[in-house]
């Protein structure tokens, strides 16, 4: 576990360790005077803000944090799950939600396994008012597809044809988990 201290890797307090207030500080070399420090340590121009050893706290990210690991996008099956359908006039209707997995080009097919497997081609899609030609695993975007009726989904799962399947019945195991002894009441 690695610390970073925020405000320049000194004690945060001014004197308190004798030397000079004016001279560097032993640990980074910063001056511990404090209008000094706001002046050298501004986020931007005219900016009031302080941002004491932000390249400390940088470099600290970026040695311990990773990227996500991700599917190889053009050999997995493409998952989408919407999360909101509405129509544009002229255009079709617009599916909009992130991509679980696997990735989805303009004029594929897309199918909806929970409405009896209909499938629908795909005219169009945007990420963030952009139009793309492809989307992959953890892109948000929005899906346009001809004939499609809105009102039979509002949200759901939209799949490459035949990987999703159905199924009418499952067996999971419960154990409740004592947290709260206090009594729940609905509010009704």
């Amino acid at each position: 576990v690695a610390a970073v201290t925020l405000d320049g890797g000194g004690g945060g307090g001014s004197g308190g360790g004798g030397g000079d207030k004016k001279g560097g500080d032993a640990a980074g070399g910063e001056k511990s005077s404090s209008s000094s420090a706001a002046k050298d340590s501004t986020s931007g121009p005219g900016s009031t803000i302080p941002t004491h050893n932000i390249d400390g706290l940088l470099q600290l990210l970026t040695s311990t944090l990773r990227p996500p690991t991700r599917d190889d996008c053009m050999t997995t099956p493409f998952r989408f799950s919407v999360d909101h359908c509405f129509p544009i006039r002229g255009q079709g209707t617009v599916l909009t939600g992130t991509v679980l997995s696997g990735a989805l080009k303009v004029g594929e097919e897309v199918e909806f396994p929970t409405l009896g497997a209909l499938q629908r081609k795909v005219k169009s899609m945007q990420m963030f008012r952009r139009k793309v030609g492809m989307i992959r695993q953890g892109d948000r975007a929005g899906i346009c597809i001809a004939n499609f009726d809105p009102n039979l989904m509002e949200r759901g799962i939209a799949s490459s044809p035949g990987t999703v399947k159905l199924i009418d019945g499952a067996i999971a195991v419960v154990r409740k988990v004592r947290y709260f002894r206090g009594q729940l009441t609905s509010g009704s």
